[in-house]
């Protein structure tokens, strides 16, 4: 599939190339990319994840995985920690795949808010159908339309956790549970995914986003409140297990 510049304010197709490149490093499996040369713009190809030897591998987006687990007449969670307890229930478990690609989700969830990408929807996620003529069982797919919106919006559109769509740290570590991660695995990964957003000016610039792409990008990516999140972020907060609470005697006398 390829992807046209679109007289938008920046490289988009070049900016999009970076950042799934970039999403890598920090361990997010992504559809494969390559910019196309065009006389005074760039294109993006971007390799099918639903094909294989010319055959179509059997493809849901997240709301549709979403909406059918939920139980009637109740209103969907759309967002990651929900996306997170299917995966974990009815993914591939052969090697531990669904807790796998449960703690990958988690990594996308941080990177997005980081990246300050905040169109992933619904729609933005996407989910194989293994065999879907014996088990029916989910895989994550592979990640895609991965850049950064450029809006500073402060608001994701899929629920990162117990404070909704908020574009926090915060908001994401407080539900990790959901990913079947212990708070301290959690922070783990935040902490490595900081590490990588921290140098994307440079992967930026070597992939051959121009300086001016790159300072219009950073007025958010690098923005008090992004910036000051990964600077800020304490992960030793997250190093001890939560005390368990003690359920009092019923024979105890009051």
């Amino acid at each position: 599939m390829i992807k046209f510049f679109n007289n938008e304010s920046v490289d988009t197709p070049l900016i999009e190339h970076a950042t799934m490149t970039l999403a890598a490093r920090a361990g997010i499996t992504v559809a494969r990319t390559q910019i196309v040369r065009l006389v005074g713009a760039n294109a993006i190809a971007i390799r099918r994840f639903d094909r294989e030897r010319g055959r179509r591998i059997h493809c849901i987006s997240a709301g549709t995985a979403i909406r059918a687990a939920t139980a009637a007449g109740a209103a969907p969670e759309l967002g990651y920690p929900e996306l997170a307890r299917i995966l974990r229930r009815v993914g591939v478990t052969q090697d531990d795949s669904n807790r796998r690609d449960a703690r990958e989700l988690f990594r996308r969830m941080v990177f997005n808010i980081l990246i300050d990408n905040t169109d992933d929807h619904e729609k933005n996620h996407a989910l194989l159908v293994v065999s879907p003529f014996e088990n029916g069982r989910l895989r994550l797919a592979p990640a895609y339309d991965v850049l950064p919106t450029n809006s500073g919006q402060g608001y994701q559109e899929f629920v990162c956790g117990a404070h909704g769509r908020d574009s926090t740290l915060e908001n994401a570590m407080s539900q990790c549970e959901a990913f079947g991660l212990l708070p301290a695995e959690a922070a783990a990964e935040v902490a490595h995914v900081i590490d990588v957003v921290n140098t994307w000016k440079e992967h930026f610039a070597q992939a051959g986003v121009t300086q001016r792409d790159i300072a219009s990008l950073a007025e958010r990516i690098d923005s008090d409140e992004l910036l000051g999140q990964r600077t800020g972020f304490d992960r030793a907060r997250f190093q001890s297990p939560p005390a368990k609470r003690k359920r009092p005697s019923p024979f105890r006398r009051t």
